[in-house]
């Protein structure tokens, strides 16, 4: 054998040694939720598993992973003379010991995030490396998913019914559901306008029955199917629905809550029915469910829809129905309250405060910045409009807030940016009140992925793994605010490739900023008030024009539109101040400001792009994609850069009477004609979509290109 062989032998042989080395799991008692979490681990490598009394006779095992409970196994804890932290409910601490690992938690959440973190650094580290030592407790004890159902669905569009099948298919679950443990998200908020007969036949109630024969039968599998997967992934569900709304057959047989009719405005304010036989049938129904699922874990209420009424006659209501059904109930369930639309804070705490049946603090969600919680990370404004403290000052006794983050801002485009979410949670958490965080829309199911063009190649096959930066960022920082940028670039580095990881991570951060700042110049209210990735205002649509077209902001409107943010200073008063010759406050933020920013990260995120030309990379076809998506957000920055540029400057003209300035502003709008051509460009990689915030009709960019050039025309038009 020649010296070449030889030392292809001994590496071989080394190897063969190293990925031959017997490992064994060792556990006291195992329950349904470590039995998962180490089917997970399983993928990763392969282990033997035992009893812990096993543990000192496995002589042929080379390396051990000893799951411990402090409480349980507090014997074997001193026996293996361990120094552990203070571990806190869902929290754990990896030790290693000589070839040992201790894996030690409170309770069984806590030992399924330990183990799940095994998993993710054999993932990428790679099988051979040791694990690392850490101790980790969640920040947050809540951290949901608001998850919008499509039957009885709060809005009526094709983009949310074509969900239908596959949100009903426990398959979908299944995986929905091992992305959320994965991401330490704890809480799954299922929402639709009344799901209670999608459940259940109402005893007390049999009008109201919609389901019966082998299709309820398929209904109560499903739903308890959903439960106990959810349960053992550490998950609790929420059922959460608006009011007053009834069942069809109630409304029939009782004529009484009569929308089915106007259903597509369901969500408008409008005089409420508080008739006795809604008030028995919704208190007998939520008694009803609570006691048929016991692996549910509690219920919500949004109350302000078919609800218009003194804010005391709607607690009382929500007193007579909701809490008077859990009440009655065989056990205590978790209840979720939404902060009342209309500002009355005195009022509804009195009501909240008193409530004493219910597991655990009550948890009052509170919408961040109405409908669109990606903007600013400062409180601006909530539903209704009106912002006050009141809520949580002074503390609360036996409720704690959660913000509602909704996403309605970005859709087709990923999105991910671990600055802005650090920093949310940094303002925006009050010690001992604030329990956590809502993630989610009210527009989007992220199921059936519908938005790729038929002739793109993507390897996912549901519409949630695509938007996976979305739930990483949230699910990891709202866990520990504190995990480093290296954990999401190492995540990034597996998908892609050592080469292409970061470049690709940094220019999703750099592109995620485009809608922040949108959202937060042009201020929105409810949801189709902004579509930050098309640009579009759709209340326009809703309240006065005809044509999807006429949902694109327009370079006059964008002058005077007031923003989200009070620090944000709009064109028109940028403009004024300029003229006058007065200056601005270090602390407030100018359209010039925001102009340069974006230039600056587009041309960045450009660069990054054709850094990462030719480089190694994995899964070719879906970093294509990623990488299309980040141009795109260039293509956007760039082009909200200019029509500021253009709407500072047309301003300028019109006050002061400047052909000049009208020439300079109608520069930048053929400029910015440039980068929609790129963005059409950069998104031919998506088809046509029914899109809620433009009603019945199709989105694409390419649908939108004769109303950036309608700017230039508008420019050119305008009379001093």
């Amino acid at each position: 054998m020649n010296l070449k062989n030889l030392v292809f032998a001994a590496v071989s042989l080394f190897f063969l040694t190293v990925n031959s080395q017997s490992r064994g799991v060792f556990v006291s008692t195992e329950s349904d939720v470590t039995k998962i979490a180490l089917e997970k681990l399983a993928t990763q490598i392969s282990f033997s598993k035992s009893n812990i009394e096993a543990v000192k006779k496995s002589k042929l095992i080379d390396s051990k992973i000893i799951l411990l409970n402090t409480e349980k196994d507090k014997a074997w804890i001193k026996k293996f003379k361990l120094n552990t932290s203070d571990i806190k409910s869902e929290g754990f601490q990896i030790i290693n010991k000589e070839n040992d690992t201790y894996l030690i938690a409170s309770d069984e959440a806590g030992l399924m995030y330990g183990i799940l973190e095994l998993k993710d650094q054999l993932k990428l580290y790679g099988v051979n490396s040791k694990f690392k030592e850490k101790t980790e407790n969640p920040h947050f004890s809540f951290r949901a998913v608001k998850f919008n159902l499509p039957w009885s669905s709060y809005r009526i569009g094709e983009s949310l019914h074509l969900h239908m099948k596959t949100v009903k298919d426990t398959v979908f679950w299944e995986g929905y559901l091992d992305m959320m443990a994965e991401n330490r998200l704890n809480a799954l908020t299922l929402w639709n306008l009344h799901p209670f007969t999608f459940m259940i036949q109402p005893e007390k109630f049999p009008e109201a029955t919609q389901f019966t024969g082998q299709e309820f039968k398929d209904w109560q599998k499903f739903w308890r199917t959903l439960f106990k997967m959810a349960k053992d992934r550490n998950i609790e569900t929420y059922i959460i629905n608006w009011n007053i709304i009834t069942s069809p057959g109630i409304t029939e047989t009782h004529d009484v809550a009569n929308y089915k009719d106007d259903l597509e405005w369901h969500y408008g304010f409008t005089p409420a029915d508080t008739s006795q036989v809604i008030v028995d049938y919704m208190r007998e129904t939520i008694t009803q469910t609570i006691n048929e699922y016991p692996n549910l874990t509690g219920l919500g209420v949004s109350i302000g829809e078919r609800m218009k009424m003194p804010m005391e006659d709607a607690m009382k209501w929500v007193e007579s129905t909701f809490i008077e059904g859990m009440k009655n109930a065989d056990r205590k369930v978790k209840f979720i309250h939404r902060a009342p639309f209309k500002v009355e804070p005195e009022v509804a705490r009195e009501y909240i405060e008193s409530y004493t049946d219910t597991e655990g603090p009550i948890i009052m969600e509170f919408k961040f910045n109405w409908s669109h919680g990606h903007s600013t990370p400062n409180l601006a404004i909530t539903h209704g409009g009106k912002v006050s403290d009141q809520y949580w000052n002074p503390k609360p006794k036996n409720y704690k807030m959660a913000w509602m983050m909704r996403n309605e801002d970005f859709i087709m485009l990923n999105w991910g940016n671990t600055a802005f979410i650090k920093e949310h949670i940094k303002v925006n958490d009050f010690p001992d009140i604030t329990m956590g965080y809502f993630i989610g829309s009210e527009t989007y199911i992220p199921a059936k992925e519908y938005r790729m063009n038929l002739n793109v190649k993507y390897n996912w096959k549901y519409a949630y793994e695509k938007d996976w930066e979305f739930y990483q960022m949230w699910g990891r920082l709202m866990y520990d605010p504190k995990t480093s940028d290296d954990y999401f670039i190492k995540n990034f580095k597996y998908r892609y490739g050592d080469e292409v990881g970061e470049p690709l991570f940094k220019a999703l951060q750099l592109g995620s900023e485009m809608p922040l700042r949108f959202s937060t110049f042009y201020r929105g209210t409810w949801d189709f008030t902004i579509y930050a990735e098309g640009f579009l205002n759709g209340k326009q649509l809703y309240r006065n024009y005809k044509e999807a077209e006429d949902a694109f902001i327009r370079i006059d409107e964008m002058i005077t539109h007031p923003t989200l943010d009070p620090l944000y200073l709009n064109i028109d008063t940028y403009t004024n101040l300029k003229l006058k010759g007065d200056s601005i406050s270090e602390e407030q933020v100018s359209p010039l400001e925001i102009a340069k920013e974006m230039e600056q990260n587009g041309l960045k995120i450009l660069q990054l792009c054709e850094s990462m030309k030719d480089k190694n990379t994995k899964d070719e076809a879906n970093f294509n994609i990623e990488v299309n998506d980040v141009k795109s957000w260039a293509n956007m920055s760039l082009y909200f850069a200019d029509k500021l540029m253009a709407g500072i400057y047309l301003d300028e003209a019109i006050k002061t009477k400047s052909e000049v300035k009208r020439v300079k502003a109608i520069q930048y709008l053929k400029k910015a004609s440039k980068h929609w051509l790129d963005l059409i460009d950069s998104t031919k990689q998506y088809q046509e979509v029914s899109l809620l915030h433009i009603r019945s009709f199709k989105f694409s960019w390419e649908l939108y290109y004769p109303r950036v050039l309608k700017d230039i025309e508008i420019a050119e038009n305008i009379k001093f």
